[in-house]
């Protein structure tokens, strides 16, 4: 741990800002004893806080949510087994040295240490108070996500809530579970106070409503539910003057960034600034040349590409006529070479009967397909939070309260974009089924299904499919049980760190 916290205070001072959030560049000559004087200088390091939300979404997030969900599978390239790793991720046979659940782990602290060290050197500063409580706000916001993010991939974690300036305060106990939620409670409420409505266009920056629909996910998601605390929280937000987007494809779509739907996205910037987002290229099935999917020539991803495909199941689990298909989901046709290597020849939608004439097919997920110009160099945010989301979750509220006739407009508002016809009744699975479509690989299945109490039964299942359309995968794959719900912590971690217990099943 020590490693990292000091990494990321080093990442800090070397990541500098300006007034706009995504117009990054590096100041390598910044120092500790030169720094932290200034509002700018506070606010370099607060974008440099908000830059740690990169390493935690992308592909590393799919890899440990949307990939652990029935949502999709791996396209599985026999002679080259060096990622294998992110296999065991989705086949529930992963361990403690784990470099995929390690990075969630080292990310998350990474950015909670740039978040504590802002907090310690802002106190006492004379800025004005505006300037303070916007800073404050959005450390705390952005604190509380990060160890929300931490308890519900690890349960038990070390609590780090000053900066680590000596060896000695690096090492600390695991603290429980319900300590950690009282904590992220503290800090997302103080955040509510301090940040302001939504105004548009956005910035890309944290909001009250961005704050409140965190506090809504926490009081839904631990140990004693506060269902009608986060029914609050949920209509507060419909005050503040978000809306659909009436094309579902424009959600996702790069020149409409922080729109009216968007409650919170994590920002990225194609070119030459470090700012790209690449997934795309991840998010694809392995080939020599992707360019028919891509659209940039010489896109070699026969290395790292594969991961995040959607699953037969999730496709066939669209109703007919929902218009969510299409942006969400495309299919690469092609054949295999004579050395077993896929080669595309077109992409085609779902349902075209086309795809009959080609001896191979994959679906790959078809929201972050947009023209640019370079190699694993996009421009496509990830979509944290959105509006939509606050209605589905505002039904689910209504549900487990009993008052599940009141959930049904918010459920239908969401089904008549979709060009879906009303529901006249609404439960938990109709809920459940909404918010998978909608939601799709948005890194959402997972943390639903932990919340709902339905992941073992639901991937239990999954995995009996799973296993009748893939010999490769072995009897000991998705034997989930209560401690499979959770990720180990990391091995290095309890070498250097003598006060750290192991996650019971992972020693």
């Amino acid at each position: 741990m020590k490693k990292w916290i000091y990494i990321s205070i080093i990442g800090l001072l070397s990541t500098s800002c300006s007034s706009d959030f995504l117009d990054l560049s590096s100041e390598h000559q910044l120092n500790e004893s030169t720094f932290f004087q200034t509002e700018e200088h506070f606010t370099q390091a607060i974008n440099g806080a908000y830059e740690g939300l990169r390493g935690i979404y992308g592909v590393y997030g799919a890899l440990v949510s949307e990939m652990r969900s029935d949502n999709t599978h791996y396209f599985r390239y026999e002679a080259d087994r060096a990622q294998r790793q992110y296999e065991e991720i989705a086949d529930f046979i992963d361990d403690q040295q784990n470099i995929v659940s390690d990075d969630m782990y080292y990310g998350c602290y990474a950015a909670i240490s740039r978040v504590n060290t802002v907090l310690s050197k802002i106190e006492g500063k004379p800025f004005s108070e505006s300037f303070k409580n916007s800073a404050i706000g959005q450390m705390k916001f952005l604190r509380a996500f990060f160890y929300f993010q931490l308890v519900r991939y690890y349960g038990d974690v070390c609590l780090y809530l000053e900066e680590v300036n000596v060896p000695g305060d690096t090492f600390l106990p695991r603290s429980p579970i319900d300590d950690v939620y009282q904590q992220i409670l503290a800090d997302v409420n103080d955040a509510i106070t301090k940040l302001p409505v939504v105004q548009f266009p956005q910035n890309g920056r944290a909001t009250q409503g961005t704050a409140r629909m965190l506090l809504a996910y926490v009081l839904m998601t631990k140990s004693t539910k506060d269902y009608q605390g986060a029914e609050a929280q949920l209509r507060e937000i419909m005050k503040m003057g978000y809306e659909l987007l009436p094309d579902y494809a424009d959600i996702y779509e790069p020149s409409k960034k922080n729109h009216k739907e968007s409650l919170f996205e994590v920002q990225y910037q194609q070119g030459d600034q470090g700012q790209q987002s690449n997934w795309l290229y991840y998010f694809i099935p392995r080939t020599a040349e992707a360019e028919i999917i891509t659209g940039v020539s010489g896109s070699n991803t026969i290395s790292d590409a594969g991961w995040n495909l959607p699953t037969q199941e999730m496709v066939d689990s669209y109703e007919e006529g929902d218009l969510r298909i299409y942006p969400s989901i495309a299919v690469i046709a092609g054949r295999n070479d004579e050395y077993g290597r896929f080669v595309y020849e077109k992409v085609l939608t779902i349902g075209d009967s086309e795809i009959d004439n080609y001896p191979v097919f994959f679906y790959f997920i078809n929201k972050y397909r947009h023209p640019h110009a370079k190699i694993k160099n996009t421009d496509d945010n990830w979509p944290v939070y959105r509006y939509a989301d606050v209605l589905l979750l505002l039904a689910e509220c209504l549900v487990e309260q009993g008052r599940a006739a009141e959930a049904v407009p918010y459920i239908n508002m969401v089904r008549q974009r979709a060009g879906l016809p009303d529901v006249k009744t609404v439960d938990g699975q109709v809920v459940a089924n909404e918010r998978r479509h909608e939601l799709a690989f948005e890194n959402h299945r997972w943390f639903d299904l932990l919340r709902t109490g339905k992941a073992i039964e639901v991937m239990t299942e999954h995995g009996k499919r799973m296993k009748a359309l893939y010999p490769y995968l072995q009897e000991r794959t998705y034997q989930l049980t209560k401690d499979r719900l959770i990720y180990p912590i990391p091995y290095r971690e309890l070498q250097i760190n003598s006060q750290l217990t192991q996650n019971p099943g992972y020693n």
